[in-house]
């Protein structure tokens, strides 16, 4: 650390310059004391670390063997629990098996007579059920019987009314279609006999108009052969 003031009596007792090569002095003393003080610690430092790491191995030694031996000690109980354990879950599951099967075997008994039961009384309910439909479905039967032969003697009535319907309505129609046939020859009739009068003056228009082409023809023949023989 630098020497920044320096007395006033000291100052003047040295002058400038003594106090300036004082205050170098002093800061190279401080200089190597601090160095020397560095290494001196550095070097207790250093000699502690390794006695402390000399101790911590040491330690760290100690302990792993304590522990692997506690680990061996550990497992050498473990095993033996563990086969105790074992033989002991052994026994009990042969005896839960044994009594699971006695049970199951039980139960097995007791369904099967259940089920025997329930087939029994299944059996003779399907066997009401059945005769119950049997003659539900005579009754039924019977009842579509009579309605089905109501409904064919209704049907045949109506067809029968609508039969004498058709009848009369095909009467009326064929003479009305016959009244419509008459008037239809009548008027056939008719424009026969007129289209007989018109062809009739078709004709005596063409002989007319024959007569007078041949006569025109006929005269310029003769005229020619008049100026021919000329």
């Amino acid at each position: 650390m630098a020497i920044l003031t320096v007395p006033k009596v000291l100052r003047e007792k040295l002058g400038d310059e003594g106090v300036e090569a004082l205050i170098t002095l002093l800061n190279e003393a401080a200089h190597h004391e601090r160095n020397n003080l560095l290494g001196i610690l550095e070097e207790r430092f250093e000699r502690r670390v390794a006695d402390e790491g000399a101790r911590l191995d040491k330690r760290i030694a100690e302990e792993a063997t304590r522990q692997e031996v506690l680990l061996a000690e550990t497992e050498k109980r473990l095993d033996h629990r563990i086969t105790e354990e074992v033989t002991r879950l052994e026994v009990l599951l042969a005896e839960t098996e044994k009594r699971l099967d006695q049970r199951i075997a039980g139960e097995v008994a007791r369904l099967e007579a259940l089920l025997a039961e329930t087939e029994k009384r299944l059996d003779h309910r399907i066997t009401e059920e059945v005769a119950r439909l049997e003659v539900l479905l005579a009754e039924t039967e019977k009842r579509l019987d009579q309605r089905i032969a109501g409904e064919v003697a209704r049907l045949d009535k109506r067809i029968t009314e609508e039969a004498a319907k058709v009848d009369n309505r095909i009467t009326e129609e064929v003479a009305g279609l016959r009244q419509q046939i008459a008037a239809v020859d009548n008027r056939i009739t008719s424009e026969m006999a007129r289209m007989g009068e018109r062809m009739a003056g078709m004709r005596a228009d063409l002989i007319r108009w024959m007569f007078i082409f041949w006569v025109g023809q006929l005269g310029t023949l003769i005229a020619i052969l008049f100026a021919f023989f000329r």
